[in-house]
């Protein structure tokens, strides 16, 4: 028994990095020519603040022109979004009103409330 949970968390921390690139990529900005940044949608939840609806947890990954990830950025950035008017995007203590009438491409905050908010459900 020991020898399985081992080997599952061995093999955890082999597969996770891989996993890395593999999120919801909700914004993508280009960067110094032929690099991109792209910004991933790693996880959500119920708000803590009852004022918003969805905590989620961003990820920044920044690719070379073949797709090769050439940074991973592993810090969590958070933040939290209410998808009914007003909606916002709050990050650290700061509230963003989102149009919510515009459609894609406008800045990153926006692109993330779409993603999380306008995303049909399974």
């Amino acid at each position: 028994m020991r020898q399985i949970f081992f080997t599952t968390i061995l093999f955890s921390c082999l597969v996770l990095p891989a996993n890395a690139n593999e999120n919801h990529i909700f914004y993508t900005a280009s960067a110094e020519g032929l690099r991109t940044v792209n910004l991933n949608l790693v996880s959500s939840g119920v708000a803590s603040d009852g004022d918003f609806d969805v905590d989620v947890v961003i990820s920044v990954v920044e690719k070379d022109s073949t797709g090769n990830s050439l940074y991973i950025d592993w810090s969590r950035h958070s933040a939290s979004i209410r998808c009914n008017a007003p909606a916002l995007v709050k990050v650290s203590e700061t509230n963003y009103n989102i149009n919510s009438a515009l459609s894609a491409g406008i800045d990153w905050k926006h692109d993330l409330w779409l993603a999380v908010c306008m995303s049909p459900m399974s």
